[in-house]
């Protein structure tokens, strides 16, 4: 009998198919766990995972027991369950993937086997109910509307950011991309939004009209901005002095803002107690792997998965922040053919005109190789990893690599790192 990974790794040839039907039937055979516990329901282009990760740290920090289900992982499936920032067990992993096998054996009969991404969503949901977490944190894996994760009814919903990125799903302009994003919203919730563009806030003020939604809008209802030695969040009534943010990137302080205002919200829906220390202690321990993580000192390197244009803009501000004493800036840049690629290679030359780049390639399918630069046009590396072990020997302490593209790449390259 296959083992569950053996049975997941067969699953990864089915393809992810639009539909929610096939879920909710195996959601109903497994019991509907979902609806165990308070969801809060987060999709975004950029920033999901690290506004999760601030969010887990707010309810670890006031003694809840919080689940976050994330993707991709970096090292292996279990780094997308999370307890109170904890990977799942081998031993649970083991268990709540045979109760999603059985319920798929009664499923054959009238659907097609599960896809990776179900399996993994109902894991996340099942686990979470046998845990018996106080809230969970659901990341959308792309859009929202017809998203696998879109089978929950949620108690709030959170939108980070919206710009381009799967346009072949979600489509070509920001409006058509906010409304599968919005389709996230359910009747009568709170919902969060960051910094969107004007275009994607019209379509998320209309649908929440429609669903009769309390909308709060960054920069409208709440904001944090940088204040004396730290930076200080406000909104109605509130106001609190964050005195560090551990999570780098000038970025992440719109991340902090939403993730407090979500935080906040549902602390007084559920009319739970707020401590100002443990706010602040929360945001100064936060930590969020491969996402301007930084794994070596002295040479600096720093790992961050921008992988789209929206986040490749954000890593160059703050590679120009570190840049202005005249440091040597490295770029080490990987992607995947279906993304945009060529585009942010183009934008890294243009924009970090004083910095070093190099373009490599990694073990996934559907990489960028070298054919992809025949005219030797840009650096190119065949393989990252001797080019890294180089780089710390010979830098010097005041040099900076940024490792980034490819949440792929990024978890491929972490290995190196990170034991």
């Amino acid at each position: 009998m296959q083992t569950v990974r053996e049975w997941i790794l067969d699953r990864m040839k089915y393809k992810r198919k639009y539909g929610l039907e096939r879920m909710r039937a195996v959601m109903s055979l497994l019991g509907n766990p979902q609806d165990d516990y308070p969801i809060i329901h987060v999709t975004g282009t950029n920033g999901k995972g690290s506004t999760i990760a601030m969010l887990s740290s707010l309810f670890v920090h006031h003694g809840q027991k919080v689940g976050a289900f994330v993707s991709p992982h970096l090292i292996d499936y279990t780094d997308r369950f999370l307890i109170n920032g904890n990977v799942m067990s081998e031993e649970d992993f083991e268990i709540v993937g045979d109760l999603v096998r059985q319920a798929e054996v009664k499923l054959i009969d009238e659907y097609e086997p599960l896809s990776f991404f179900e399996i993994m969503t109902a894991m996340a949901l099942v686990y979470f109910s046998r845990k018996k977490v106080e809230v969970a944190l659901l990341e959308v894996g792309i859009g929202g509307l017809l998203d696998i994760t879109n089978i929950v009814h949620s108690t709030m919903s959170v939108i980070t950011s919206i710009g381009f990125d799967h346009e072949e799903m979600l489509g070509n302009t920001l409006e058509e991309i906010a409304i599968q994003k919005t389709g996230i919203f359910k009747q009568n919730q709170e919902v969060v939004l960051g910094n969107l563009p004007t275009e994607a806030l019209k379509v998320a003020e209309v649908v929440g009209q429609a669903y009769n939604c309390d909308i709060h809008q960054l920069e409208r209802e709440f904001n944090i901005e940088p204040y004396e030695e730290g930076l200080i969040f406000k909104r109605l009534n509130f106001q609190i002095q964050i005195p560090r943010l551990n999570l780098k990137g000038k970025y992440q302080l719109e991340n902090a803002a939403v993730a407090l205002e979500s935080f906040l919200l549902f602390k007084k829906k559920f009319q739970l107690p707020i401590d100002s220390s443990a706010i602040q202690e929360s945001f100064k321990t936060v930590t969020w792997p491969g996402r301007m993580e930084v794994v070596h000192q002295s040479p600096t390197v720093i790992l961050d998965g921008a992988h789209n244009i929206h986040a490749l803009k954000r890593l160059v501000e703050t590679v120009k922040q570190h840049g202005e004493d005249g440091s040597q800036q490295t770029i080490l840049f990987s992607a995947l053919k279906r993304k945009h690629y060529k585009e942010m290679v183009d934008y890294l030359r243009k924009e970090l005109l004083e910095a070093r780049l190099v373009i490599t390639t990694f073990e996934y399918v559907g990489a960028i190789e070298k054919t992809d630069y025949p005219n030797n046009e840009i650096e190119f590396v065949e393989d990252a990893h001797p080019f890294i072990e180089e780089y710390v020997t010979r830098a010097s302490g005041k040099e900076t690599l940024w490792i980034t593209g490819s949440l792929y790449f990024i978890s491929f390259v972490r290995k190196i790192f990170v034991k």
